[in-house]
């Protein structure tokens, strides 16, 4: 990535579906799974799901530049 800010969401996110379009497809994949009731039900599982999420995005974007990884 070079040194330039990156100008907001919309940007990030173009950048992180061309560069890590593996990763996308997980959060994605993750994002749809979260919306089912059943596991809307299981608040344990759903909280789990929501941890998962975070640290792949977190360790996503320290590869970019944008965060730091945990």
């Amino acid at each position: 990535m070079d040194d330039s800010p990156l100008t907001g969401p919309l940007t990030l996110s173009a950048m992180l579906a061309r560069d890590e379009r593996q990763y996308m497809a997980r959060w994605l994949a993750l994002e749809v799974l979260m919306t089912d009731e059943a596991v809307c039900a299981d608040e344990e599982l759903y909280d789990r799901l929501s941890v998962l999420q975070e640290k792949w995005q977190q360790e996503t974007l320290a590869r970019h530049g944008v965060t730091r990884a945990p």
